[in-house]
């Protein structure tokens, strides 16, 4: 496989490119082959692990395919619409479910752990939706947090 850098290593992939082009005539298993080496240049381009070619018509859910949607229709609402109403039916979830728990007797332990097994998965799912509400998305994977709790 070629030596890729993160990021970007345009020279790499169009060799990739161009020897998947012509060993993909050979026949179905070095076409099979090629792909899977032209994939795995591009991954690693990207810095991101390879994990395998993904059967084409693979349902990427309803928000990869209203993303495509929106690029096609050149709007932006229903892309808007479905993500709005997934975001406010899981914070107001998780909201909910934290209120409940949240006058508890401070001596009755049983009661602060499942205050806790609420307010933990509340928090994360802000702080998931958060960064990538507030971040700038580049290639498959972000770089990691500098720390994590």
């Amino acid at each position: 496989m070629e030596n890729t850098q993160h990021g970007n290593d345009e020279q790499a992939i169009r060799r990739a490119f161009d020897r998947t082009l012509s060993v993909r005539t050979l026949g179905p298993k070095a076409k099979q082959l090629a792909n899977l080496n032209l994939v795995r240049v591009q991954r690693a381009s990207e810095g991101a692990p390879y994990t395998g070619l993904k059967p084409a018509g693979l349902d990427l859910g309803p928000a990869i395919s209203a993303a495509d949607k929106s690029i096609t229709t050149g709007s932006i609402e229903a892309m808007e619409k479905l993500l709005t109403k997934a975001i406010h039916k899981g914070l107001r979830e998780h909201f909910n479910a934290i209120l409940t728990r949240k006058e508890y007797d401070k001596e009755d332990v049983a009661a602060g752990r499942l205050y806790v097994e609420t307010y933990v998965p509340y928090i994360h799912y802000v702080e998931g939706l958060g960064k990538p509400a507030t971040t700038t998305a580049k290639g498959h994977y972000p770089k990691p947090p500098e720390e994590s709790h």
